[in-house]
C-alpha cells in the first residue's frame, strides 16, 4: 500500500497545488463533491490523480458561480450534452448579469454627476434652463386630506417598488405640485404625487416623462415644507413680471437630503416649472 500512497496527494498537498484553502477541500468532501480515494485508520486522507482533475472542474464551475448542488449532480452524470447545457445556461446567466452591471454603472454615473453639481449651485436665483426629457417614476396619487403617516406610506412604497425594477435607487426624490398653485397664489398647495427620477426607462408601470423644454429653475436650502410657499411665490412673481406662461406642474426635487447629511439646514431642493 505504501507504494500506492506515495503517488497520492494529501489534503494539504492537493489544496496547495490548486491554491485553495485546505478547509475548502474538506468542505467539498463534506458535501460529497470530492471524496478522498483513501482514508487511513489514523484519519489521513489521500486523493488520486483523477481527483485532481475533478477538483479543477469544480473550481472552474465555481468561477462561473454554478451552485454546488448543480456541480454535484453533474459529477454524477458527466456527459458532453450535460456539460454543454450547463455552460450554455451560464452564458445566458452572464449575459443578463452583464446587462444589469452596465445599467447599474450608468445609474451610478448619473448619480455622481448630480452629486458633483452640488458644488456649483447658485441659490435663490431664478434660472432659465433648457432640459431634455427625463424619466420620473410616480407614486400613487396623494390626497390633500391624507395624514402625514399615510403620505409617508405612499412615498415609501414608491421607493421600495421601484427598487425591484431598476438596478440602483439614487438619493434624489421629489414632489409634483399642481401648476394652478403657481397661477393663483391664493390656491392651497398640495403634493399630487411623489416621484423618483431615474436615467433609464423600465417596465415600472408608473413611468412619466418630464418633457424636454425650457424650465424656470430655482435652488434653495432648508426643509421643503418650511420654504416651498416662498419659492413658488418667487416663481409666480417672476412669470408675471416677465409675461411667461407656466405649462407644466411644479417639480420639486430633493437633491441633498438625509442620504447626504444629518443637518436639515443643509438640505437642498430644486424647484422647476416649464414655461413658454
Amino acid at each position: 500500500m505504501k507504494k500506492t500512497i506515495d503517488n497520492y496527494f494529501t489534503t494539504g498537498e492537493l489544496a496547495k497545488l490548486c491554491k485553495i484553502p485546505r478547509k475548502t477541500l474538506l468542505y467539498y468532501d463534506s458535501l460529497g463533491l470530492i471524496t478522498p480515494e483513501v482514508i487511513e485508520e489514523n484519519g489521513y486522507r489521500y486523493y488520486k490523480r483523477t481527483q485532481l482533475f475533478a477538483l479543477e472542474l469544480i473550481l472552474t464551475m465555481r468561477k462561473l458561480d454554478i451552485p454546488l448542488a448543480e456541480i454535484k449532480t453533474y459529477l454524477s452524470n458527466k456527459s458532453y450534452t450535460n456539460y454543454r447545457n450547463i455552460m450554455s445556461g451560464r452564458e445566458i446567466f452572464l449575459e443578463k448579469l452583464l446587462k444589469k452591471i452596465i445599467k447599474t454603472k450608468n445609474e451610478l454615473h448619473h448619480s455622481l454627476l448630480i452629486l458633483n453639481q452640488l458644488e456649483n449651485i447658485k441659490f435663490n436665483d431664478v434660472l432659465t434652463v433648457r432640459t431634455d426629457n427625463e424619466f420620473l417614476y410616480l407614486s400613487k396619487p396623494v390626497s390633500p386630506k391624507m395624514n402625514f403617516k399615510d403620505r409617508t406610506k405612499i412615498s415609501a412604497s414608491l421607493f421600495i417598488n421601484l427598487a425591484e425594477h431598476i438596478p440602483l435607487n439614487n438619493h434624489t426624490f421629489g414632489y409634483v405640485v399642481d401648476k394652478n398653485s403657481l397661477l393663483d397664489q391664493k390656491k392651497p398647495r398640495h403634493i399630487k404625487y411623489y416621484f423618483c427620477p431615474v436615467f433609464t426607462k423600465t417596465d415600472y408601470p408608473k413611468c412619466s416623462i418630464k418633457s424636454k423644454g425650457t424650465y424656470l429653475t430655482l435652488y434653495f436650502k432648508g426643509i421643503y415644507m418650511n420654504n416651498y410657499d416662498k419659492y413658488i411665490n418667487t416663481l409666480s412673481e417672476y412669470c408675471k413680471h416677465n409675461m411667461l406662461v407656466p405649462i407644466s406642474d411644479i417639480y420639486i426635487t430633493s437633491i441633498k437630503n438625509f442620504w447626504l447629511t444629518d443637518e436639515i439646514s443643509e438640505y437642498i431642493y430644486k424647484i422647476e416649472v416649464q414655461i413658454k
